[in-house]
């Protein structure tokens, strides 16, 4: 490590960590980690790092150390947790070495309303076998008699898409659509993946892969107008006359919310936490 580094700020160091995590620099990031835990042994998110670190490395032991040094510092600490878990997992599962995979576009876990999907597999296969999946990996979609297979890239068949998203995917796919598939975690009973249209075709026209993203973004909105509205209506005001003018300027209000503000919220894309990587 050069003179020139130790001699960073610490916010500066933790920002070359996480640039070192995001490119897969993994020893870059083990050395930039360890030298804020030199700094600070109780840095939680350091502790994260080196976990995830190691974890690529394929050097399960260490990730287990470093998680669990996490825990011990913040009981709370949910990122050090499920890593835990997803390791005793593993452990169980006789894998003694992490699955090598290429380190995946900083963009790929951003939604984008209409474009992308987050759900979980259905059919899929026990945790102790979905566990030897890394969150941000690739995975392979399949199509076999109407069934949307997801797979890792040997082929390997870890579940499939719901049928009500996967029949829209196949008929898309048929005229030319193009998606990739990535995991971003086990959950309680399954892998969570984020789906994401690629490429339309001009024949597909103007037709959204993905729908119910749209209508669940639109639930969450008026869900969200009528709570402001609701809580807005418990103000009470003493003089009558701002009663009207605020009755009136609330309309106005509401006119714009469900216009231009709307359109302008569907047209961005969310950002999706990768809450296991613990950059």
């Amino acid at each position: 490590m050069s003179t020139e580094t130790r001699n960073q700020t610490r916010k500066q160091i933790a920002e070359a960590a996480r640039q070192a995590t995001l490119s897969g620099d993994w020893e870059l990031a083990i050395a930039l980690n360890s030298l804020l835990l030199e700094k600070n042994p109780r840095d939680a998110e350091a502790h994260n790092r080196i976990g995830r670190a190691q974890l690529e490395r394929g050097n399960l032991t260490e990730a287990i150390d470093a998680y669990t040094h996490a825990l011990k510092v913040d009981k709370a600490n949910l990122i050090a947790r499920r890593n835990l878990q997803r390791l005793e997992l593993l452990r169980k599962s006789g894998v003694t070495e992490a699955r090598e995979k290429s380190t995946p576009r900083a963009a790929v876990f951003i939604e984008e309303v209409g474009r992308t999907w987050v759900d979980e597999l259905v059919n899929a296969l026990d945790l102790e076998q979905l566990a030897t999946i890394s969150p941000g990996e690739q995975l392979a979609l399949e199509v076999v008699d109407g069934v949307l297979h997801v797979t890792t890239p040997e082929g390997v068949r870890l579940g499939s898409v719901d049928d009500k998203t996967a029949e829209r995917m196949i008929q898309l796919m048929q005229n030319g659509n193009l998606y990739e598939v990535f995991a971003l975690g086990i959950s309680g009973r399954s892998l969570r993946v984020i789906l994401r249209e690629v490429y339309r075709d001009p024949r597909n026209g103007n037709l959204v892969s993905f729908p119910r993203q749209i209508s669940a973004t639109r639930a969450y909105l008026r869900e969200r107008d009528t709570l402001r509205a609701r809580d807005e209506s418990e103000f009470i005001l003493s003089d009558d006359d701002d009663d009207i003018d605020d009755d009136s300027h609330q309309d106005t209000a509401d006119e714009d919310d469900n216009g231009s503000d709307n359109d302008a919220f569907m047209d961005d894309p969310l950002h999706l936490e990768d809450e296991d990587s613990g950059l």
